[in-house]
C-alpha cells in the first residue's frame, strides 16, 4: 500500500481519532485451557513513524503495544 492510498482511504475520517489494535493468535493448547475460546489476544497499540527511507521511498511504521485489552 502506498502512503497516498492510505491517505485516500482515511480522508473521509480526517476528524476521527485513530485507534489501533494488535491481534495475536492464541496457540491451540492455550486456547483449550480457556473458558471463553476467543482465538486472539488483543492489545491496544500506538503507531509511530520509525523511519523514512528517502532513497527507496519507504515509510516504516512501528507498532508499540500500549496496553492489553480483553
Amino acid at each position: 500500500m502506498t502512503v497516498q492510498e492510505l491517505i485516500d482511504k482515511l480522508k473521509p475520517y480526517a476528524g476521527f481519532e485513530l485507534d489501533a489494535t494488535v491481534h495475536l493468535e492464541v496457540m491451540e493448547e492455550e486456547l483449550q485451557k480457556c473458558t471463553y475460546k476467543y482465538p486472539y489476544d488483543n492489545y491496544k497499540a500506538e503507531l509511530n513513524i520509525d523511519d523514512i527511507g528517502y532513497s527507496d521511498k519507504v515509510v516504516c511504521i512501528g507498532i508499540e503495544i500500549a496496553d492489553e485489552q480483553h
